[in-house]
């Protein structure tokens, strides 16, 4: 189904890489005739994955570029989400530019591995400050405008299949998912009353750079092999725990966030929704 979003406007964060959930959500919503605002941190060139150096991408450049081919009007907006103050900033450039936010995904995540008795603070405070507070501040500034202009609107918080179980060597991961999808229930019913809706999603194996890089260092870790070697035994390994025998794409996930961004999804708020295929239902 092609959702009609004219009119409207998105906030998505953690935006800038190809095969991200956040790049397939902001070409969805643009697809759909959404006006799109992306954002990522500042991402020096040398830290692109070698696939993105190889096929020329830009980062948030070339999202907009891609947003803009749909007709729609896009904006880039780099900030660092776990400053608050960078964030109250990049909510008002949004505002100044489109003079709305109808929809915020909040999306922008790390993956830092350690085994419990390994993690440092500054793993956990790093680990915590982005993927929870981040959370806190993007949907604090936005619910700030949305209940400015009279409430209305939806959220969608990206959290993780680690929101709703614990896994081995990523605890502050899991700590700051399971924060997200409690902090998500709390404002499905605080601000239900005035139309605006919280969900979160919580996909599990997606193939994107970050959610392959957990396992893939485990294994290369635990075996002493490269990360090439590690990368194919994942891959193999993970199929026969999900009966749907493969991991997801980016572009499945941005369906579902799609549509509870939607009036299709106009009586759904507070959910944590499993976009796993089938794991967690089958462990």
């Amino acid at each position: 189904m092609m959702h009609d979003f004219k009119g409207k406007v998105a906030l998505i964060t953690g935006a800038a890489r190809k095969r991200g959930m956040g790049h397939a959500t902001a070409i969805r919503l643009a697809r759909c005739g959404a006006d799109v605002v992306v954002n990522s941190r500042y991402r020096p060139p040398d830290e692109f994955p070698e696939e993105e150096k190889a096929e020329g991408w830009q980062g948030l450049d070339s999202v907009v570029a891609e947003i803009e081919s749909y007709g729609v009007r896009g904006l880039a907006i780099t900030a660092d989400i776990s400053d608050r103050q960078q964030v109250e900033d990049m909510v008002q450039k949004a505002l100044a530019e489109f003079g709305r936010i109808d929809y915020l995904v909040a999306n922008a995540g790390i993956l830092l591995c350690a085994p419990f008795l390994e993690l440092t603070d500054e793993t956990w405070h790093r680990t915590l400050n982005t993927n929870l507070n981040g959370v806190f501040y993007c949907c604090q500034a936005v619910l700030r405008h949305m209940m400015a202009r009279g409430g209305g609107g939806a959220i969608v918080n990206i959290s993780s299949r680690a929101g709703k179980t614990g896994e081995a060597n990523i605890g502050a991961y899991c700590a700051a998912k399971f924060g997200v999808n409690g902090l998500t229930q709390v404002l499905g019913i605080e601000f239900g009353p005035h139309n605006i809706r919280v969900n979160a999603i919580c996909p599990g194996r997606v193939s994107t750079d970050m959610m392959r890089a957990e396992k893939v260092w485990e294994l290369s870790r635990e075996k002493g092999i490269d990360m090439k070697e590690a990368a194919r035994i994942v891959h193999e390994d993970a199929i026969p725990l999900t009966p749907l025998r493969r991991p997801a794409f980016a572009e499945e996930v941005a369906s579902v966030v799609t549509f509870l961004c939607s009036d299709e999804a106009s009586f759904i708020t507070g959910q944590c929704i499993n976009v796993d295929g089938g794991r967690l239902t089958a462990h």
